[in-house]
Formats: structure tokens, C-alpha cells, sequence
């Protein structure tokens, strides 16, 4: 088992680190990860390609309009995503230009030492590398993680003729 530690950027007093020298909000409750940037940028610093167009994804903030893209390779920390599917909203926020959530950490223990200012994950013998990928059914967006789906599926899984 790792245990990873990241430091949490105090002044903000939640869950905010930096990855790739952006200011990245982990999220609890969002289940799709978010990059909120420039579709130029994300190609050329993740050597990304456009994988899917036009999606909606919603939340408790509203909803954003945007594309999904691959990315060949995503870290935080020690873990590394190969690939690794994100939302990247039409308009960017400047607030958070990545946002990250639970799915990304399943099998892991994750949690924020507010005292120390860390985001701490325990790896529980999970892989260090893993494949986060967004699949597509009846038009929404559903996490897997190394190919394990990780939202509740049983909405769509019962409208499926033969299953997945």
C-alpha cells in the first residue's frame, strides 16, 4: 500500500491542490472530471485528442456544455491515469481549471488533513497506474475505472436489451 501526500493550498481553507501549476479542487461529489481550459492547451501539455462532442454535464453549480477528451497520460501524485477521460466545458472557469472526483480514488482511501494541510490517499494495493475512462450510454457520461463502472448504473443497465 502508498500513501501518497499532496499539500493543500492553506489560504483556501477546502480541498484545493496544484497539479500541472493549476489550481485543481477536489470534489467529493462530482463524478466527472473537469478540465477547465483552453481546448488548444489541453492538446498540446496532454497530448489529448478530442473523443466525443456536444455533451452536457450537470451538477449542483448548473450545467456546462462541452467535449470529452483522452488525454495519453493524467497524474496526482504518484498515481498515474493512461488513459484518462475528461469533460472540458465550452466556456472555462477561471475559479478551478481542474476538477477532480471520487471516481478517480475508487478502492482508495482518501482524505484531507486540514490541520496539515494535506489530501492524503492510501492506495489499499491498488495499481499506482489505472485507466479512468468516460463511456458513453443513452447520451450521458459514466465513469469506469479500470473498466469497473463506478457510478450507479441500474438506471440505464435496466432499459438495456442484452446488458453490457
Amino acid at each position: 500500500m502508498a500513501r501518497i501526500e499532496i499539500p493543500m493550498m492553506a489560504k483556501y481553507q477546502r480541498p484545493i491542490i496544484k497539479l500541472y501549476n493549476k489550481q485543481t479542487l477536489i470534489d467529493t461529489g462530482a463524478v466527472i472530471p473537469m478540465l477547465s481550459m483552453d481546448a488548444d492547451d489541453i492538446e498540446a501539455r496532454f497530448s489529448a485528442e478530442k473523443l466525443l462532442i456536444g455533451h452536457t454535464v450537470g451538477g449542483i453549480g448548473g450545467s456546462s456544455r462541452g467535449d470529452v477528451y483522452r488525454l495519453g497520460e493524467f497524474k496526482v501524485g504518484d498515481i498515474t491515469y493512461a488513459p484518462f477521460d475528461a469533460f472540458v466545458p465550452y466556456e472555462p472557469s477561471i475559479k478551478y481549471p481542474i476538477l477532480l472526483g471520487a471516481p478517480l480514488f475508487y478502492g482508495m482511501f482518501y482524505g484531507f488533513d486540514t490541520v496539515n494541510s494535506k489530501f492524503i490517499i492510501e492506495t489499499n494495493n491498488v495499481p499506482l497506474t489505472r485507466k479512468f475512462e468516460l463511456r458513453e450510454l443513452h447520451g450521458q457520461l459514466y465513469p469506469q475505472i479500470d473498466g469497473i463502472f463506478v457510478q450507479d448504473t441500474t438506471l440505464f443497465l435496466s432499459d438495456m436489451l442484452c446488458g453490457i
